[in-house]
């Protein structure tokens, strides 16, 4: 029969390697998410490179408001 500074024991060992491999896994866990995640898409650009974008005006009046609600849902923007 064990005592109880055996049970004690075990238990601090069980306690231990629980965290432990609890630190492990988040952390794993944080590096795959980093990893996964997609770059910032509003970076300035390195190289030669060059962002280009089509900026609406705010007047546009060929446009509806059923074509810029539509474009907004569409794109969400």
């Amino acid at each position: 029969m064990k005592g109880p500074l055996e049970r004690w024991w075990e238990r601090l060992q069980f306690t231990l390697l629980f965290l432990a491999l609890a630190v492990f896994v988040h952390g794993f866990f944080g590096w795959f998410h980093e990893w996964l995640s997609p770059s910032d898409p509003y970076k300035i650009p390195a190289g030669r490179a060059t962002k280009v974008f089509q900026a609406g005006e705010a007047g546009n009046s060929t446009a509806s408001p059923g074509d810029r609600l539509r474009l907004f849902y569409w794109l969400g923007e």
